[in-house]
């Protein structure tokens, strides 16, 4: 009976102090981390979603980058931060989902050391080939790969990176080999298609549309569940009879135990955000970045199905990785 009040005791005073911070919340600047350098699209999605999140607050709202050791800086110094609502982190999938089944040894566990708070957008990727490559599409692609063991060269933007493991994840599904050729980052890769030194590559749309519009490159798949817009006559992986694996996406995290109330504020404030039609117009639209409605429950359902599905493609790919 004594532990039963006790128990009873230690919960009220804990609620009540959830309640509190929920009621003063915030009160002060809140810190968002960022895993890439600032000026990539990652980065600007970020610091506009900050923007306009902040103006629930009355609170600034200080991107923070922490580039490097493939995204363990951030997320680590997240994971470590107190859990008030006050230190957040742009989660992607490469940190949350791939990345516990590349590495042996993490300094963070994103099932346990993190809350899913907003889900932000899905990244619209294509597979797209040089313009003098002899195929025009992914079934022919797949064809001429059978026939020439080796001969496509597949550029990355490294080992480990999601160009490698979509190359990775074909290969094993469709029973061919193709030549991984990593580069050093985009700045490089899409160079190398439209030389013609490399041939293929997957890569956000956003970043490549203009190209495959003006002829230089060729769209040859679309790795999203459905056809898009800005390429309606392009197929889907799953219209080739491939399943397309985990698609890029990115979302808001809260370090662990953060309280459940101030998680709600949160949420709302950056779904709000999100859904602004002015930043639909003038960014999202533009990168290919579709947001998405969702409440917190549902992201965090979504980010523990996500992590089983990149267990499956990194089983079946058998990529590992030490920090870079």
């Amino acid at each position: 009976m004594k532990l039963t009040l006790k128990f009873v005791l230690v919960f009220a005073v804990l609620l009540g102090h959830g309640l509190l911070l929920a009621q003063n919340f915030p009160n002060r600047p809140i810190r968002l981390i960022v895993q890439y350098p600032a000026g990539g699209a990652i980065d600007v999605l970020a610091r506009n979603v900050a923007q306009r999140a902040q103006s629930e607050f009355a609170q600034t709202i200080v991107v923070d980058n922490k580039p490097g050791a493939s995204g363990f800086i951030a997320f680590d110094a997240c994971a470590k931060a107190a859990a008030d609502g006050y230190t957040l982190c742009l989660g992607t999938g490469e940190g949350m989902s791939l990345n516990p089944f590349m590495f042996a040894k993490m300094p963070y566990d994103p099932a346990k050391d993190f809350v899913a708070v907003a889900d932000l957008v899905r990244i619209s990727g294509v597979i797209i080939a040089s313009a003098k490559a002899p195929y025009d599409s992914m079934a022919e692609l797949i064809s001429y790969a059978k026939t020439n063991p080796k001969a496509i060269n597949w550029a990355s933007f490294g080992v480990g990176s999601n160009p490698h493991i979509y190359l990775s994840w074909i290969d094993h599904q469709a029973k061919i080999e193709i030549t991984h050729v990593p580069y050093k980052g985009s700045t490089q890769t899409i160079p190398a298609l439209l030389s013609g030194e490399s041939d293929v590559t997957y890569v956000a749309l956003g970043f490549v549309l203009p190209l495959i519009k003006s002829g230089k490159l060729k769209a040859l798949a679309v790795t999203t569940p459905k056809r898009l817009a800005q390429l309606p006559n392009v197929p889907t992986l799953n219209e080739l009879g491939l399943d397309p694996g985990t698609q890029a996406w990115v979302g808001i995290f809260a370090p662990a135990k953060t309280p459940s109330s101030v998680v709600e504020q949160l949420n709302q404030a950056f779904s709000k955000a999100i859904h602004d039609p002015a930043l639909n117009e003038t960014f999202l639209s533009i990168q290919a970045f579709e947001p998405v409605v969702s409440t917190q429950e549902a992201f965090a359902t979504f980010t523990k199905q996500d992590r089983q599905l990149a267990q499956k493609v990194i089983q079946a790919t058998n990529i590992r990785l030490e920090p870079q």
